[in-house]
């Protein structure tokens, strides 16, 4: 993540890495680490088995005992943070996702796609290996708490018929990964994307996704549509080629890329 080393926040303490617990099984990491928020102010949960994973909008997210990395982060906010700093924690899973991927497997080519998965190139498509979930607990309008769930496809071979989109895995790609290792990199990744001022990571966010001036599709509506910037809270802003109508988009199953091709 030498991109990012530069640009840390240097009004911040370096943080304390997080107290971490592997579990053999669990319904899903992240409702574990909110619990754990209780009594410790960083934590990192991972599990061999995750049997009630979930997804945005309430989607399941399934895997094959041991197959894949189940993890999440889970921390306290002692001070109050703005808006687009809370909006980062997105991208700074992501980021920490990607960082991972590519020193896993640096054979083969991973982009984001917005706003939170990873995709990897298979040879003959972009196909999703790995999702991030991003979760607030808020005492009135103030946050107290985030939690940042990732899942990563490391050896699963066949995926659910349900999944709206292409999916594969590092086994499929042909790369062997150790989880070990690999759950060392995120952790490694995030404390990074921490120790950086949400503006940054933004900014790397945003070139990474690679987004703008790119035709999208607008679930649902009609024309042909281009990315025109991504805001600072991370909401992604539209403009239709013929009538000039902006929509903003805050919602990454509301927009189709349009770019399969290599």
């Amino acid at each position: 993540m030498r991109f990012l080393l530069d640009h840390r926040n240097t009004l911040m303490d370096v943080m304390i890495g997080p107290i971490e617990f592997h579990l053999p099984s669990v319904s899903s990491t992240s409702d574990y680490a909110k619990e754990l928020l209780r009594t410790y102010p960083f934590v990192f949960v991972s599990a061999t088995n995750q049997t009630s994973g979930r997804g945005r909008k309430g989607k399941s997210w399934h895997g094959d005992h041991g197959a894949n990395i189940y993890c999440s982060f889970g921390l306290t906010h002692s001070n109050v943070l703005v808006a687009d700093d809370l909006s980062a924690y997105m991208s700074r899973g992501a980021l920490a996702t990607l960082y991972t991927l590519r020193t896993t497997a640096p054979s083969i080519r991973f982009r984001l796609k917005y706003p939170n998965d990873v995709q990897a190139w298979t040879g003959s498509g972009w196909a999703k290996i790995s999702g991030v979930l991003v979760e607030h607990e808020f005492h009135g309008s103030r946050c107290i708490g985030t939690i940042v769930g990732i899942g990563v496809n490391v050896d699963q071979e066949v995926f659910n018929e349900t999944i709206e989109q292409p999916c594969t895995s590092l086994l499929l790609l042909g790369v062997t990964a150790q989880q070990t290792a690999m759950l060392d990199l995120l952790k490694q990744g995030f404390q990074l994307m921490l120790e950086t001022a949400w503006i940054d990571v933004h900014r790397v966010w945003v070139e990474e996704l690679d987004v703008i001036g790119n035709h999208v599709s607008v679930v649902g509506v009609d024309g042909k549509w281009t990315v025109q910037r991504i805001l600072s809270d991370g909401r992604l802003v539209v403009r239709e080629d013929v009538t000039q109508q902006e929509r903003i988009i805050s919602d990454g199953d509301s927009v189709r890329y349009q770019d399969q091709h290599e």
